[in-house]
C-alpha cells in the first residue's frame, strides 16, 4: 500500500511538472499533428501542375486539339505560349516552365499526306522522378490522341501505324538520375538541421549549465559574444558543405556546371539564416531539451516545404504559397540551378534577393533578442 502511494505521488508530481511546462506540452501535442498534416499533403507521389510552355506553329483545329489533350487531365498546365523555340528553351532553362511542347508548322499537312507527324516535348530533367512520370504521361496522352484520330478519320492505310509521334528531350539530366535531384535537397536539409540545432544548443549552453551569470560578467560587449557564437559554427558548416559537395561529385557523379564563388556565397548566406534562427530559438528556451524540441519542430516544415524531397509544384496551392516564404526553397533553386544548369543570376536573381531579405531580417531579429537576453 505504501509503495502504491509513493508511486501515485511520483506520478502526480511528474504529471504536474509536465503540465506546467507549456512549451513542452505544446510541442509534444500540437507539433506531431501539424507534421502529420504536412506529411499527408506534401509527400505526394503523383505529379500534377507541371507548367507547360506551348509553341504551336500550326495553329489549326487539330493542333489545338492536341494541346487540349495535354492539358485536359491537369498533369500539364498551359502556363506559357511562345512564338519561338529559342524562347521556349530559355523558359525551361530558367525554371519558368517544367516542359515545352513544340508542334511543327506542317503538323496537319503531314497527317493528311503521309498519315504521320512528329511533335517535340522538352522536359526539365533535374527532378528525375517528375520527368520520368512526365515522360509516361506524354506517352499516354499521345496514345489516346492517336486512338481518337484513328476513330475520327479512319484512314485506309492506317494498319498499326501511329499518326502522331513524340520526341522527348530531357534537359540537364538526360540519364534521369534520381540522385541529381535528391542529393542537393538532402544537402540543403542537412545544412538546415545542423545550423539551426547547433546554433540553438550552443547558444543555450550557458543557460542550461547555469553559467550565464559568468558570461554576463565577462568584460566584453554583447556584440562580441554574439559574433563568437556565430563564426565558429558557420565556419565549420561551410567546411562540411564543401566536403559534401566533393563526396556527392565522387559518389553520385553530381555535376558542377556553375560559378563556385556564387555557390559558396549563397551557401554561407543560407548558413547564416539557419544560425540566426537557432539563436532566436535559444532566447525562447530555458534548457537544452526545449531547444532541441523547438528546433526539430521548425525543421520538419522547413525541409518538407522547401522542395528538398518532393517537387513544390505538386503540392496544394496553399503550400506552394507558403513555400515562397521558406528560405530553403529559394536556396535549393539556386543550388540546383548552379550545380545542374550552370545558370547565373539572370535565372535565379529573384531567389537571391529573397535570400538576402531573409538573412537580413533573421540576423537582425535574432541578434536583437540575444543582446536583450544578455543585458
Amino acid at each position: 500500500m505504501m509503495i502504491n502511494r509513493r508511486l501515485l505521488a511520483l506520478l502526480i508530481k511528474e504529471s504536474t511538472e509536465l503540465l506546467r511546462n507549456r512549451q513542452l506540452v505544446i510541442f509534444l501535442t500540437i507539433a506531431p499533428i501539424i507534421s502529420m498534416v504536412i506529411f499527408g499533403y506534401v509527400m505526394n507521389s503523383n505529379v500534377t501542375n507541371l507548367r507547360l510552355s506551348i509553341l504551336d506553329q500550326n495553329q489549326v483545329t487539330i493542333s489545338r486539339d492536341f494541346v487540349d489533350a495535354f492539358t485536359a487531365n491537369h498533369v500539364f498546365l498551359a502556363s506559357r505560349h511562345t512564338n519561338s523555340q529559342q524562347t521556349l528553351t530559355q523558359q525551361v532553362e530558367r525554371g519558368e516552365v517544367d516542359a515545352g511542347l513544340i508542334i511543327p508548322p506542317s503538323f496537319d499537312r503531314d497527317l493528311l499526306q503521309t498519315g504521320k507527324s512528329e511533335v517535340q516535348v522538352v522536359v526539365d530533367g533535374i527532378n528525375a522522378y517528375s520527368s520520368g512520370l512526365a515522360k509516361g504521361y506524354v506517352s499516354q496522352i499521345t496514345t489516346q490522341f492517336n486512338l481518337d484520330l484513328l476513330q475520327r478519320y479512319q484512314p485506309v492505310s492506317t494498319g498499326l501505324e501511329v499518326p502522331v509521334q513524340t520526341e522527348m528531350t530531357l534537359r540537364y539530366n538526360p540519364g534521369m538520375l534520381d540522385s541529381w535531384f535528391f542529393v542537393p535537397g538532402v544537402l540543403g536539409a542537412i545544412i538546415t538541421l545542423s545550423a539551426i540545432l547547433a546554433a540553438a544548443v550552443e547558444a543555450v549552453r550557458e543557460k542550461d549549465q547555469g553559467t550565464l551569470e559568468q558570461l554576463l560578467m565577462t568584460p566584453v560587449a554583447s556584440t562580441y559574444i554574439l559574433i563568437s557564437k556565430i563564426v565558429p559554427i558557420s565556419a565549420l558548416l561551410t567546411a562540411t558543405l564543401l566536403i559534401c559537395f566533393l563526396v556527392a561529385h565522387w559518389v553520385f557523379a553530381l555535376p558542377f556546371r556553375g560559378n563556385l564563388f556564387l555557390l559558396l556565397l549563397f551557401s554561407i548566406l543560407y548558413i547564416q539564416i539557419g544560425v540566426a534562427i537557432g539563436l532566436a530559438i535559444s532566447t525562447f528556451s530555458e534548457n537544452k531539451l526545449q531547444t532541441i524540441l523547438i528546433g526539430i519542430f521548425l525543421n520538419i516544415p522547413i525541409i518538407l516545404l522547401g522542395g528538398a524531397v518532393t517537387a513544390v509544384n505538386s503540392m496544394p496551392l496553399v503550400f506552394r504559397w507558403i513555400a515562397q516564404i521558406n528560405p530553403l526553397y529559394h536556396y535549393l533553386i539556386i543550388l540546383r540551378s548552379i550545380l545542374l544548369k550552370g545558370a547565373g543570376l539572370e535565372v535565379w536573381g529573384l531567389n537571391a534577393i529573397a535570400m538576402i531579405v531573409f538573412a537580413t531580417v533573421t540576423v537582425l531579429v535574432s541578434a536583437n533578442r540575444y543582446r536583450s537576453q544578455l543585458s
